[in-house]
């Protein structure tokens, strides 16, 4: 007991870093991906709504779901082997948009701070925005139609617009938690209209705004001090 308590003392920073998003990174799979719409190969991770995220992995066996060169541009995973994608769009004010949501660990702690972090990329698409949001939430979120879900929400950004298609961004925010929030919801839940940042591709129809981000390295991770939450590895 008494070599515990020590241990405890000499190491807290590390026992207080733990990330709390199970699959945090998506390795863990059932399958190869080798079409669109395969979240669901990522174990833990599912859609709240009827919109249908893709999962890329290094050992798909078609050219479109693999990781440096895919359907939606492709990218070198931030880390391990596979990324997620979620697409947002408004087509004539016809909106599709994405979501990934999965359990936490353990439910958060009321007053407790959380330092939030996603690294993402920009896929081939006509717009780019300039943040993601999460949702913490007690119970699952459901919707049956693939429309925005308009909620209060974390904004995660970096300061500037989200336009790299050449690297990982990270983009981070700082949750104080209600209290006993068991899942997190990944995607946009703004009211207003993000498709006005920068416009990617001015050849295309601006009437048809989309915006596509690559998605990895989810963490969820407690902090004593807000200064802790940064992007250094």
């Amino acid at each position: 007991m008494r070599l515990i308590s020590i241990l405890i003392f000499l190491f807290p920073s590390v026992l207080f870093s733990q990330n709390l998003v199970i699959n945090s990174d998506f390795e863990t799979k059932t399958g190869c991906p080798n079409a669109s719409g395969q979240f669901i190969l990522a174990e833990e991770w599912f859609s709240p709504n009827m919109g249908t995220p893709d999962y890329f992995n290094d050992c798909s066996t078609t050219l479109e779901y693999g990781t440096e060169y895919n359907c939606k541009g492709g990218q070198i995973p931030h880390s391990g082997h596979g990324y997620m994608g979620i697409l947002s769009e408004n087509l004539h004010n016809n909106e599709f948009f994405e979501y990934l949501e999965t359990h936490l660990k353990e439910p958060l702690t009321r007053d407790q701070q959380y330092c939030v972090k996603i690294y993402v990329s920009l896929g081939d698409c006509d717009f780019a925005l300039d943040e993601l949001g999460v949702v913490f939430s007690q119970s699952i979120l459901r919707d049956l139609q693939a429309k925005k879900i308009i909620l209060p929400y974390l904004s995660l950004s970096n300061g500037s617009v989200l336009t790299d298609t050449e690297k990982w961004l990270c983009i981070k925010g700082i949750y104080k938690a209600k209290g006993g929030e068991k899942f997190l919801t990944i995607g946009h839940f703004s009211k207003e209209d993000n498709f006005t940042k920068v416009r990617m591709n001015p050849k295309n129809d601006p009437s048809f705004k989309s915006a596509y981000y690559f998605i990895d390295d989810v963490s969820v991770v407690p902090v004593e001090d807000v200064s802790a939450c940064n992007c250094t590895p």
